[in-house]
């Protein structure tokens, strides 16, 4: 672990040094899971937080304040912890409220048309990323791997894999919005 203060992690990730951000994981991961375990009490479901939550860290760390990080991080970790939670008891109350009777909430034709359109858009799109930024945004979203696992996959560091998968998002963005102007 490297005995860089946060803020000279930081520094280090901005000026494009991304072993910084190995280190800055490395800091806190163990903390993070241990507190979104504490709120959870699923390990599964903390795994998942924790991904989540680093990726958010990904995401905006440039604008992130260095002498804040690791409140900062516990802040994104326990937003991460409630919207699993949310999730949760709109499934639980999905169940319940499911009484045998038909209702009349499915989609029309026109919106099944409309989406499966899209999907088909997003699947050509997504062959225009370069192969690693496809291919970890295969794994994570067609197939639901865990981040980690698709770091093994591929064989390169978890900080890797989070940083296509955070490129290889944006770079959708822009072809998506690109294609629908």
């Amino acid at each position: 672990m490297s005995e860089d203060s946060d803020a000279k992690l930081i520094a280090r990730f901005r000026s494009g040094d991304e072993s910084a951000l190995n280190a800055i994981f490395a800091r806190y991961e163990v903390q993070l899971f241990q507190f979104l375990f504490g709120i959870l009490r699923n390990h599964h479901q903390a795994e998942d937080a924790l991904q989540e939550t680093l990726v958010r860290a990904l995401e905006h760390l440039d604008g992130v304040d260095s002498g804040h990080l690791r409140g900062w991080l516990f802040t994104v970790a326990y937003h991460q912890a409630m919207l699993v939670k949310r999730r949760l008891k709109k499934q639980f109350a999905s169940m319940d409220d499911q009484d045998g009777t038909v209702s009349d909430e499915e989609p029309g034709p026109l919106f099944q048309v409309e989406r499966e359109d899209d999907a088909r858009r997003l699947r050509e799109l997504l062959e225009q990323l370069p192969p690693g930024q496809r291919e970890v945004i295969r794994q994570r979203v067609y197939e639901g791997k865990r981040f980690r696992e698709i770091a093994e996959t591929l064989g390169c560091p978890l900080n890797t894999a989070l940083a296509r998968m955070h490129e290889g998002l944006k770079r959708l963005r822009l072809l998506w919005e690109q294609n629908h102007a």
